[in-house]
């Protein structure tokens, strides 16, 4: 068999592959024939060394996953493109499980970039489709527009059939067939090279510095988007530091309060596991931003077993939740003192807020406000306020901190199971006579009664009147809501 011969039917046997992958294939095996030719071996000797040309090309064939079971004649179009399938299927299995999470964005980036193209390709078909319209429209019935229907769909047809062929090829010469290049000719050269160890190791670096691609303008448009993901990213990463910096805090106190005897173990467990979670984001994230392979299966087993353990952990939370009794109270233990404040009292005055009125008809011509406070806790200054007849009965906190003696109280009612609100306002009582309780009510109840009348009012005139200038229509609103002091203007 002459090396003319070799080359063909190695050819034939090898149709299932791709055309470059075939004249890889054969400048490699040719490659062979000439060095032993030059070592003193005939033609036939050379290619008689490859042994039966069926049986290599079975062997090269399962190289690429495709197995040949029957021969050639047995073989169709469907399963050629079967077998086709599934080595291009392979191929991109085998490009993604290599790359880093930041190189599989990149590449999904500029799989849409390239769709977005591909899509921008369909302009010229709208147009197409635009003239098939007009040219048909002439018959005016329906044959014209059964004509166009066709034209339409055969349009859409070869689109859709073209799109898929494109993007089959941009997407295997630029992710797939670049890969398998780069990969056969280490292999080769590796084959062929007969020198030192350190020769090898030169060769081998100057293929892989040509295997680094060349920058178009998908590749720097795929880079933009890249950074501006990794600058999102990055405040994320921020974030999520920020939230293991808290968690880290809660754990610690959690820590605290197992010492000194607080069981609430559901929600300790939780709180470890809140961490650990946010550490495997973080460290996700982070080796995104970086360039780095995640360990998948180290982070993919802690997050399920973390993942699990954390609902466990809060469904024991849940059981010890329930169980601890929530008092909206201040402790026995913490002594108040009241604060006491007077005003004289007014015929048109009320109360807008909420409080507890209690008779003293010793209180006939003023009105006494008393705070209860919890001065271990907390002390306040009294600020009451007259405005438009209403009494704003206000306070303000002089010192709101937590000191030994709390923190002793609160460890002990959680060992009880017990939580106190902690947080309780100071209550208000409002001491006066019965007249002047009742009073306070009556004007209370005609100012919201008056409010409510006012923004009806208003809400009818906003709705209603229609005056070109916004101020015209606020002014003449106010002279219909206080008609007392614009009785000139009407």
């Amino acid at each position: 068999m002459t090396k003319e011969e070799f080359e063909k039917k190695l050819r034939e046997k090898l149709n299932l592959l791709e055309e470059d992958e075939i004249n890889d294939i054969v400048e490699e095996y040719l490659g062979y024939i000439e060095e032993k030719m030059q070592n003193g071996a005939t033609e036939e000797d050379a290619i008689k060394d490859f042994g039966d040309i069926d049986e290599l090309a079975k062997e090269l064939l399962k190289a690429y996953k495709i197995n040949v079971e029957h021969s050639s004649k047995e073989k169709n179009w469907i399963n050629i493109f079967a077998d086709k399938f599934v080595m291009w299927m392979d191929q991109i299995v085998k490009v993604f499980s290599n790359k880093s999470a930041t190189e599989i964005i990149k590449i999904m980036i500029e799989i849409g970039i390239i769709i977005l193209l591909i899509c921008l390709c369909k302009i010229p078909f709208l147009i197409l489709e635009d003239i098939g319209f007009n040219m048909f429209n002439v018959f005016q019935n329906h044959f014209g527009l059964a004509l166009f229907k066709i034209w339409k769909l055969l349009l859409e047809f070869i689109y859709l059939i073209s799109a898929i062929i494109l993007f089959a090829k941009i997407f295997e010469k630029r992710y797939l067939s670049e890969e398998k290049y780069s990969e056969k000719r280490i292999k080769v050269m590796e084959k062929k090279s007969n020198k030192k160890i350190e020769d090898q190791e030169k060769v081998t670096e100057k293929i892989i510095i040509e295997k680094e691609p060349q920058k178009g303008f998908i590749d720097m448009l795929s880079t933009m988007c890249l950074w501006f993901i990794k600058f999102i990213v990055f405040w994320i990463l921020f974030g999520v530091g920020c939230y293991i910096l808290g968690i880290g805090m809660c754990l610690g106190v959690c820590v605290y309060l197992l010492i000194r005897g607080v069981t609430y173990y559901g929600i300790y467990l939780s709180v470890l596991m809140l961490l650990i979670l946010g550490i495997i984001l973080f460290i996700i994230l982070f080796n995104f931003i970086a360039n780095r392979k995640n360990n998948v299966k180290f982070l993919m087993i802690s997050f399920l077993t973390s993942f699990l353990l954390l609902g466990i952990s809060f469904s024991a939370a849940s059981l010890e939740i329930t169980t601890t009794e929530y008092i909206n109270d201040i402790p026995d233990f913490y002594q108040s003192e009241t604060i006491n404040e007077s005003i004289p009292m007014d015929e048109d005055y009320y109360i807008g807020r909420y409080v507890e009125f209690i008779e003293d008809e010793t209180l006939q011509q003023e009105i006494k406000f008393e705070y209860t406070y919890y001065p271990d806790y907390y002390k306040i200054k009294p600020n009451i306020q007259i405005q438009r007849n209403n009494i704003y009965v206000n306070y303000s906190f002089i010192n709101h901190t937590w000191n030994a003696k709390i923190l002793e109280g609160v460890i002990k009612n959680l060992k009880d199971r017990k939580v106190y609100n902690y947080n309780l306002a100071p209550q208000i009582k409002v001491y006066t006579s019965r007249k002047n309780i009742e009073k306070l009510k009556e004007n209370k109840k005609k100012s919201n009664q008056s409010k409510s009348n006012q923004n009806k009012i208003y809400n009818f005139c906003i709705e209603e009147v229609i005056i070109e200038e916004e101020h015209e229509l606020y002014d003449y609103c106010q002279k219909i809501i206080n008609p007392i002091d614009n009785t000139k203007d009407f």
